[in-house]
């Protein structure tokens, strides 16, 4: 698959540092060490000591993620060492999956270090950071920047493939009028998981904003955090948006007209307003069987969630909490509506400083559903740690 004005330009900017510090702080990094599962070993890249005659092995580190992603089998885990990785001239992609592993034996790509190995699209060079073309993959703990249309690329026809602890910034920041969509994550992957991601600041110019003049207003909402397009059995949980003014967080969508089945966006935090359009959330086109829960939705416009139009069955929306307004504009038939928190202050520790951890008396702590695939938080704090669970990414200590 390879398929919005300059006072929000300098906000976004002061708040993705901000933000970026604020959460690297709270980020729980992956696990230490290797593990590879089955008959699987451990690889090892280092940009700058490695290189590809090497074996792989810690000692003797491959140089290049795609000498790595020519040899994975099932099980394998690739550690990557800090350092900034660039696509190979002409690339597609940073990073190009095409050796797969199964669903009990994952192929493992992972950061050595939270967010030190850096996949960065040299100023808009590269299309995208991550292109998935095998199954049962997992890319884990990068930094991914600079890229001008996917962060990540989970293209159709996959499945079992997940995106966990990424930090997703500064995707699409380029002046365009073009129709694409330009997101962080680009989503069509059955059976996929995208858990415990930072994912803000991205989208094309608008006008003015770097001598930019579009010649339509695709700036106000053509660019997404994550866009699903397709993919059914799809789990979106304990992430993290936030600076996303030229899209929505979430666009739901599908100009093909894929439908939509099992999706689960749940447990996530939503922070600022796109100033031209409405929620952090639009559902359109043909969802069933669906459930959107536990989420918050921090100063959205209008409301967290809406539902623009198309055919919904057995779709829940239940237990999410709206800082202003109230959680949906719009609706369809077959959604059901059930104790969602409007108009509800969630009393984050500092939203202007981008930490969005709850304070103790938060209305969100307990007060979700108790959701058994969703078994911890964006800090990897098991879930629940009281009674019940809390709403958000967070789940207060």
């Amino acid at each position: 698959m390879r398929l919005i004005t300059v006072l929000f330009s300098s906000l976004r900017l002061v708040g993705s540092m901000l933000a970026t510090a604020a959460c690297a702080k709270s980020a729980t990094a992956p696990p230490a060490g290797c593990a590879p599962t089955g008959a699987g070993v451990c690889y090892y890249v280092d940009g700058a000591a490695g290189n590809d005659a090497n074996s792989g092995v810690r000692a003797q580190p491959f140089r290049t993620l795609s000498k790595a992603a020519g040899v994975v089998n099932p099980g394998d885990v690739v550690m990557v060492r800090n350092g900034v990785y660039s696509a190979a001239s002409g690339g597609y992609a940073i990073l190009v999956l095409s050796r797969g592993g199964t669903a009990s034996n994952l192929v493992v790509f992972k950061a050595e270090n939270q967010w030190g190995a850096v996949l960065d699209g040299q100023n808009n060079t590269t299309e995208a950071g991550v292109s998935f073309g095998a199954n049962y993959v997992r890319v884990e703990g990068f930094e991914i920047r600079g890229v001008w249309h996917y962060g990540v690329d989970m293209g159709v026809g996959l499945t079992g493939d997940q995106v966990a602890r990424n930090n997703i910034h500064d995707v699409g920041r380029i002046c365009t009028s073009t129709t694409q969509v330009l997101s962080g994550i680009g989503l069509a992957d059955d059976n996929a998981l995208i858990e415990q991601n930072l994912i803000h600041d991205l989208g094309r110019y608008a006008p003015g904003e770097n001598g930019c003049s579009p010649t339509n207003t695709y700036w106000q909402n053509h660019d997404h955090g994550i866009y699903h397009q397709s993919g059914n059995n799809v789990t979106i949980r304990n992430n993290i948006f936030y600076n996303l003014v030229r899209g929505w967080a979430i666009q739901r969508y599908s100009t093909a007209g894929d439908a939509v089945d099992n999706a689960r966006i749940v447990n996530n935090t939503f922070a600022f307003p796109n100033p031209n359009r409405e929620g952090h959330i639009v559902v359109g086109g043909t969802m069933s069987n669906s459930i959107i829960a536990n989420n918050i939705f921090y100063q959205p416009l209008t409301a967290g969630i809406w539902f623009d139009a198309g055919t919904m069955t057995n779709v829940t929306v239940a237990n999410n909490m709206t800082s202003n307004g109230p959680v949906n504009f719009g609706t369809l038939p077959g959604i059901t509506f059930a104790n969602n928190l409007d108009n509800t202050d969630p009393l984050l520790v500092s939203p202007s400083g981008s930490n969005l951890h709850l304070r103790a008396g938060s209305p969100a702590i307990r007060a979700g559903l108790s959701l058994p695939y969703v078994p911890n938080d964006f800090d990897g704090v098991g879930r629940p740690s009281g009674a019940a669970y809390d709403i958000g990414a967070y789940q207060f200590k």
